[in-house]
């Protein structure tokens, strides 16, 4: 057999080597070799984890902090309900939607690096804090800390993912996962702050602080983030050795790797990248109200201030991140499939759980609960990158995870501002109650319906994981490419011959 060419760079030599799928693999140049002609100074790729887990966990506080903090927010600047919760629901459209569009095509144009990208991030958040301190409007909040920190959130979101699976392209799964987890339990310490040192009298302290910490953590961590050359892989590790030990696996066995690499306009075009972007956008529905509306909803059944208060708020974000790393564990040995089945259900009966404890008022049920279903709420985060990558490959993973990811302020929707109208309206408000009108109290029949609503979405995105988001096959990519009058690559027509 031929030995591969090899190529020169200004890290070291490599060779590129393509597999059976199409896959390129870059092998040959030393980690510390890059970081050291393109940061500076030589780091591995355990600091280059510690910078995507700190991306994660500072640019967290916005999304799970906000649940903790609405209840002051609102009261304090004399806002609707809807009016609060529509600059949770703004938030998430710069966050998701506009950044990670935004972020990929600016990274893929060479425009943008991960460590100006944090740079940026760690700015804004500070900027962001600071208008939301001084939010005497609602649109000064809808500017500050909806479109300039979600956009600053986001560039800590999309680099530590980034980050993470181009470093990591061999084992990615539980250090995806525990980078991401740190998304949600990155929040903790601020939402403790939150429910016992933030009132009126020390409002503006607590969000400088705030803004000041998290900026600054991302500043850091900008130092610990690069991009690796595309297709790179660890010198160390044999790409064609290691898929042949893979298949060979009991985890290969329950998650196949992809039959082919599939663009964007091809995963779209099949019927597993449509279910992907409907079960994902319910998901995110649910997993988004629960993050918004656990802690006002505690607090509307009398749970304020108690000690099983804080376990059931804080604890949800301390569980939503720690489950991650579980969850793509569980998903080696059962099938992401089967896992995300599970997930998806169990997220949508804990809900139901959580309304009925809350409605009986048994606050230590309630806080159960609330920590168990946290548990699952990221689940959709975290399999979104490895659905994607175990049905799509990873040759086009940023621009295909982004475009579902971009669907987040669907989700971001009800969880803001269709769920506080839905309040609202059924504890007997008007338009000038959810536009300008004074604070309502929510009935228990507006909670019942919008909780059911969020149980629903759960069920049916398990419903459709299960039924329609089965690997795509080889017949299906011939398929897809006939469709879209592309040819058929010749590694594809060696395995038909085959």
């Amino acid at each position: 057999m031929e030995a591969p060419q090899k190529f020169k760079s200004p890290y070291g030599e490599y060779v590129i080597i393509v597999d059976k799928t199409g896959r390129k693999y870059r092998v040959g140049e030393d980690v510390k070799s890059i970081t050291k002609v393109l940061l500076g100074y030589p780091i591995g790729r355990r600091l280059l984890l510690l910078g995507a887990w700190m991306s994660f966990f500072f640019g967290s506080v916005l999304e799970y902090g906000w649940g903790a903090a609405s209840s002051t927010v609102i009261s304090h600047y004399g806002w609707s309900l809807a009016e609060g919760f529509f600059n949770y629901t703004v938030y998430v459209l710069f966050q998701a939607t506009i950044t990670a569009l935004l972020f990929q095509w600016l990274r893929e144009r060479g425009l943008i690096s991960p460590r100006r990208a944090l740079l940026m991030g760690g700015a804004m958040l500070m900027i962001a804090y600071y208008l939301f301190a001084n939010s005497f409007q609602p649109w000064i909040a809808y500017v500050g800390y909806a479109a300039i920190g979600g956009v600053g959130a986001g560039l800590g979101y999309a680099v530590g993912g980034a980050v993470v699976n181009k470093w990591f392209p061999e084992k990615r799964g539980w250090r995806l996962g525990l980078a991401n987890g740190a998304w949600a339990y990155g929040s903790v310490p601020f939402i403790i702050l939150y429910i016992y040192a933030f009132n009126q009298s020390d409002f503006q302290e607590i969000l400088y602080i705030t803004g000041l910490a998290i900026g600054i953590g991302l500043i850091i961590a900008s130092f610990l983030v690069v991009d690796p050359p595309k297709y790179w892989w660890p010198k160390d590790v044999d790409p064609i050795a290691a898929r042949e030990a893979r298949l060979k696996s009991r985890e290969l066995k329950v998650n196949p790797p992809p039959i082919a690499q599939w663009t964007p306009r091809e995963m779209l075009a099949t019927k597993q990248g449509k279910a992907q972007m409907a079960s994902f956008t319910l998901a995110l529905a649910a997993s988004l109200f629960n993050v918004a509306f656990y802690a006002p909803f505690g607090a509307a059944m009398g749970f304020t201030g108690g000690v099983l208060f804080a376990v059931g708020a804080a604890g949800f974000a301390f569980t939503d991140g720690l489950g991650r790393p579980l969850q793509g564990f569980i998903s080696t040995i059962i099938g992401r499939r089967k896992a995300l089945t599970i997930f998806y259900a169990f997220m949508g009966l804990g809900g139901l759980g959580v309304l009925y404890a809350g409605l009986a008022h048994l606050p230590i049920l309630w806080a159960i609960l609330a920590v168990a279903t946290g548990a699952v709420s990221g689940a959709c985060f975290v399999f979104d990158w490895l659905l994607i990558a175990d049905y799509f490959g990873e040759n086009y993973i940023g621009r295909n995870w982004s475009i579902p990811y971009a669907l987040k302020v669907v989700g971001g929707a009800f969880g803001g501002i269709i769920a506080s109208v839905i309040l609202t309206f059924l504890s007997g408000g008007t338009w000038a109650d959810v536009v300008t009108g004074a604070p309502i109290t929510i009935t228990n029949f507006a909670w019942t319906v919008v909780f059911w609503i969020g149980a629903a979405f759960s069920l049916i995105a398990a419903a459709l994981v299960w039924f329609l988001e089965k690997p795509p096959t080889l017949e299906d990519y011939i398929k897809v490419r006939k469709k879209l009058g592309e040819p058929i690559p010749p590694e594809i027509k060696d395995k038909i011959n085959q």
